[in-house]
């Protein structure tokens, strides 16, 4: 699954710390060049092929006017039998309709690809309605991120449970038939003095376990949310995935960063998903792909991918998430290759990868990912999303 998330300023959305990631594209990333370049490498038509195609038709047709021509004259003046030219001069235009169709300009033609089914999804940086999931599903939308914090569900620590503030979410998207992908982050006051603060201890994770079991028991398979009277006349759509935490690798929602003590979390998270509702799977944390900092604030995706092996099992979870966030498609494809080699290397061929996150914005171009003008913007999200449609396979992304 791949989502698209809104810019946003807010400290604890998900997307809108991101504007803190601050690399200085170099002349060379501009992005009218990039965008150009991602064309010629993607696979395109040049925009002189039109014209070119046009001149060769012209010329093929003046051709066979010539030798009619001659042909007549030939035939005036008692000059035998007429050779038939129509077969080769019809090779011939088929030859250059053929080499410009497929090589005009020394470039390829390429349809734009087509996205499989489940492959886009959304990540609303604010509350929706069902209003905005019916625009969603009309626009191919196949899940909705929905970050659901730990600390306003259970801010007493009595493991009394308040979702009234998500329900709506799960209603909105319920209504049109698309899943919502729930992040379960953040600690609450009562255990940590932050929310960025992991639990590690054997009592915190206790809580953590129950907490995420009373998330799957609300809205997951068979859960207690699809039999109340308000989602009368809705399919019940309890989501096909649960995320455990968001950009765990970054101080922003994980300080100090620990790839061992994520790894008890999901230890102790996984299998009681599994115990709740068999049908749904485990995803690991989107990861932030290079954030800035030091190692106990900032690890970038791949070596915390490395890492995470040392402590998780393949086994223990279904497929492993990135945001991939880069000034452009070049360093896009990059993250991405580095970051499935990464998981080739620990042990975790199989597990498919999902973008939860990706996105740039259109505001005044203060960094990388404020591409000023919408139509920067829409050429960048349109190469991007391009690559990450025809490299599925080769990546193993969902």
């Amino acid at each position: 699954m791949m989502a698209f998330s809104a810019a946003a300023g807010g400290a604890e959305a998900p997307a809108g710390i991101q504007y803190k990631y601050d690399p200085v594209p170099r002349a060379a990333d501009d992005i009218t060049a990039t965008a150009s370049r991602e064309k010629r490498e993607e696979g395109g038509t040049s925009s002189r092929f039109p014209l070119v195609l046009i001149g060769a038709i012209l010329l093929i047709v003046l051709l066979f006017g010539v030798k009619n021509y001659a042909d007549r004259r030939r035939r005036k003046v008692g000059g035998g039998p007429i050779p038939m030219p129509t077969v080769p001069l019809a090779l011939m235009a088929a030859t250059v309709i053929g080499a410009l169709a497929f090589g005009a300009g020394g470039t390829v033609a390429a349809s734009s690809p087509k996205a499989p089914r489940n492959f886009l999804g959304m990540a609303p940086q604010e509350g929706f309605t069902t209003v905005d999931t019916q625009r969603m599903s009309l626009g191919g939308v196949q899940a909705i991120r929905l970050p659901v914090s730990w600390p306003i569900v259970e801010p007493e620590g009595s493991g009394e449970y308040d979702w009234g503030l998500y329900e709506e979410g799960f209603r909105a998207a319920a209504s049109v038939g698309i899943p919502i992908l729930p992040v379960l982050y953040g600690t609450p006051a009562w255990m940590a003095r932050k929310t960025t603060t992991l639990p590690t201890s054997s009592s915190q994770l206790k809580s953590w376990k129950r907490f995420v079991a009373a998330a799957v028991k609300r809205f997951g398979t068979g859960g207690t949310f699809w039999d109340e009277p308000e989602q009368v006349g809705i399919e019940p759509t309890p989501p096909k995935d649960w995320q455990l935490w968001n950009e765990v690798n970054f101080k922003y929602f994980a300080n100090p960063v620990s790839a061992k003590n994520y790894g008890r979390m999901v230890n102790a998270a996984a299998p009681v998903i599994r115990a709740n509702d068999p049908r749904a799977d485990v995803m690991l944390s989107g990861l932030f792909g290079r954030p800035k900092g030091p190692p106990s604030k900032a690890v970038d995706a791949p070596k915390f991918l490395k890492q995470l092996s040392r402590y998780v099992k393949a086994g223990t979870f279904d497929s492993i998430a990135l945001h991939p966030y880069s000034p452009n498609t070049k360093a896009l494809k990059k993250l991405i290759a580095e970051f499935r080699f990464a998981a080739n290397k620990s042990g975790y061929k199989r597990k498919p990868i999902n973008i939860t996150e990706i996105g740039w914005g259109s505001g005044p171009a203060k960094n990388a990912f404020l591409k000023g003008s919408e139509a920067k913007q829409a050429s960048l999200l349109s190469s991007a999303l391009g690559f990450l449609i025809k490299s599925r396979k080769r990546y193993n992304t969902e």
